[in-house]
């Protein structure tokens, strides 16, 4: 008996290890299947699977969230946005404006045809609108959706050809980007350029093909219509394209749509029939691009002319004496200080891309396999390709001695490919030398990871850095030249609210009013944010160059008769005869004209800016502390550039230090 219960006390002992043993087992199979699906989940993203991307119309959403952004407070910066296009389309919507010489019936350097079609929107917009300055900002709207839709496009073709991870960058360098926040919204033809690359290159990075001519076609409309109907240099973005055209035979089947699959077999003369093709589709794109907009500009100048072969022939075939290096130059290395104040480290990525390329040719050999040295070469030359416009437009331009921002808004979308793939190749590089180390598939991961993320995270933050500064330090004009409404109009005017004098269209007694300006006379927004019973008027200043003059106002004078009393009024004519004509004084040599002032004692109203450290100067007094001649209608705090710290005008930072400031007022007459 005693020797059984020890029997048994023995057995009830024994099953104690062995439970705990099979707890163990269980708890090892447990851990080595998470472990075993980590490995999975690794490498399932070192292999790019199911990697998460924005559809088309998800896309277009989010970017137009941050365009409208732009069209509602970004700045008008360049004085030729202004005075070439916001004042052309006032002119066509309100009847006055002021001109320059490229408009003039002499020069027609500027297309009436890319003025129209945004003052049809206006034109449209002002059925909903009470005053021209909502139909300013619905313009400004309606261009970032169209920019938000041309980016999308190009996102989500670089996602589908490319690589997703690739698209992810674009999206987001497009997204934050401050040059983005500034091109997106600007009224200008290489803006317009800007879109039309973006479309272009939605189908560039789709495969060449022997036997689908639609890649062809569209490519050369879009980069046509860029060149054609915005700025003509924007064909030079297309040469690497038309390269790849003629190099690379690309794919030889197409599937129709009944199912059909046609082949092509490579002939000897493969190369030539692509030229002809080439050819053939810039042909007839070119010449019903051409014949559309001759007809377009010939309604306003009332001559046949091809804009664009004058900006050409003014721009390069001028003499000595003309050409843009009359309106400033500047050193080799602007565009690369200006593409950095722009887009930051994402601007030197997108330069340093080709040599990222040759990098990852030379240490990864094995990315891209093949039995041949061209089979491994060759997806190289092809990103070769694709790489090269950014590098085209980039030299060329920096080898023209007068530079402008606005000249690199159409290798914006380039900029954006470029710096992408080089994220994306040093993140490969990571990636590659974590698994030199012997690093684990999740550790592989995590630098893949965030190697990109620290790139991206470092570029969004110098951005809004960049964007913050210029809303906040430069925005006095938007709000000082609107101030006449909020100080002069009635508080209980309901009509004619675009005018300070409410009975100014039907009462003819009522004269306009001028609001002049001075040294400040390349930050004037535009006639949208002054009254329509005002006119801008210039004073001379230190400034010796060519100001733009007025167009013949095209308005006119009609009566009625009530109960036998004639009543006259002030209404508009439609016949926009300023459009044709060549004003004197205009000249292509930006030689002052005289003509163009008027005296202190003509204005209303006076737009000055005081930096309390710049010196005086006799043809710019300091009208603000004027006080017996005028009073301060309002004033806005404006950074002085001159004597302010570099970074810390061009970043916004909390508290930044080395900043001085100006009074930018709208004065007014003392009665």
């Amino acid at each position: 008996m005693a020797t059984g219960n020890k029997n048994e006390l023995r057995s009830r002992s024994n099953k104690k290890p062995n439970k705990q043993k099979k707890q163990e087992d269980t708890h090892k199979i447990t851990q080595s299947q998470a472990d075993l699906n980590k490995v999975k989940e690794a490498q399932e993203f070192l292999s790019e699977k199911g990697t998460f991307s924005f559809s088309l119309l998800t896309a277009f959403r989010i970017l137009l969230i941050v365009r409208c952004f732009s069209g509602l407070f970004r700045l008008l910066d360049d004085c030729d946005e202004v005075y070439n296009y916001w004042e052309p389309t006032h002119y066509l919507l309100q009847g006055y404006g002021r001109e320059t010489w490229e408009y003039s019936a002499d020069y027609k350097i500027r297309s009436w045809a890319y003025i129209f079609v945004h003052a049809l929107i206006g034109f449209v917009s002002s059925i909903i609108t009470s005053t021209k300055l909502q139909t300013f900002y619905l313009i400004r709207l309606s261009l970032g959706a169209a920019c938000s839709y041309a980016e999308a496009r190009f996102y989500r073709t670089v996602t589908e050809e490319i690589n997703p991870h690739v698209g992810r960058y674009v999206f987001a360098i497009l997204f934050f980007g401050a040059g983005m926040f500034n091109a997106s919204t600007a009224y200008l033809p290489s803006s317009f350029a800007m879109y039309c690359v973006f479309m272009a290159f939605s189908y560039v990075f789709r495969p060449v093909s022997d036997v689908d001519r639609s890649r062809t076609y569209k490519v050369v409309f879009w980069i046509g219509l860029g060149a054609l109907a915005g700025w003509p240099f924007a064909a030079l973005i297309g040469v690497p394209f038309a390269i790849e055209e003629v190099v690379i035979f690309g794919r030889d089947t197409m599937k129709k749509e009944d199912g059909q699959t046609i082949r092509s077999v490579a002939s000897r003369y493969w190369r030539l029939k692509r030229v002809v093709r080439l050819l053939e589709a810039t042909v007839l794109v070119g010449a019903g691009l051409v014949f559309i907009l001759v007809l377009m500009d010939q309604m306003f100048y009332r001559s046949y002319t091809v804009v664009a072969w004058n900006i050409i022939k003014y721009n390069i075939f001028g003499d000595g004496s003309r050409g843009p290096d009359l309106y400033g130059t500047e050193p080799w290395y602007y565009y690369i200080l200006n593409g950095f104040l722009n887009f930051n480290v994402v601007f030197l990525l997108a330069l340093g891309s080709f040599g990222c390329m040759l990098v990852t040719a030379y240490i990864d050999r094995n990315r891209v396999p093949g039995r041949t040295l061209m089979d491994q070469v060759f997806p190289y030359i092809t990103l070769g390709l694709k790489l090269a416009p950014f590098y085209v437009w980039f030299i060329l331009f920096s080898l023209q001695p007068h530079k402008e921002e606005r000249f690199m808004y159409v290798a914006y979308p380039l900029v954006a490919f470029n710096a992408a793939i080089s994220i994306y190749l040093v993140r490969s590089w990571t990636g590659r030398l974590a698994g030199a180390f012997g690093a684990s598939p999740q550790v592989r991961v995590i630098c893949l990871r965030y190697a990109s993320l620290a790139i991206l995270g470092t570029y969004a933050l110098i951005s809004v850095s960049r964007i913050l500064a210029l809303l906040t330090r430069y925005r006095a004009p938007f709000v000082v030249y609107s101030s006449i409404f909020r100080g002069d109009q009635a508080p209980d005017q309901i009509t004619n609210l675009n005018y300070v004098q409410e009975d100014y269209p039907s009462n003819l007694n009522l004269t306009t009013k001028n609001v002049c300006i001075g040294k400040e006379w390349y930050h004037f927004p535009s006639q949208f944010f002054l009254p329509s019973d005002t006119r801008v008027q210039f004073l001379k200043t230190d400034f010796s160059g060519h100001l733009p003059q007025e167009f013949l106002e095209d308005t006119t004078i009609k009566s009625y008769n009530v109960d036998g009393e004639t009543h006259e009024y002030r209404t508009r004519q439609y016949a926009w005869m300023g459009a044709r004509l060549a004003p004197k004084g205009f000249n292509d040599l930006n030689k002052e004209n005289p003509d163009v002032y008027v005296t202190e004692d003509q204005c209303d109203y006076l737009v000055d800016v005081d930096f309390p450290l710049r010196p005086d100067s006799p043809n710019e007094p300091r009208y603000i502390r004027d006080n017996k001649n005028w009073e301060a209608l309002e004033c806005y705090p404006y950074i002085d550039n001159e004597n302010s710290h570099r970074l810390s005008r061009a970043f916004w930072v909390p508290g930044s230090p080395g900043l001085e400031w100006g009074d930018y007022c709208m004065l007014k007459r003392r009665a």
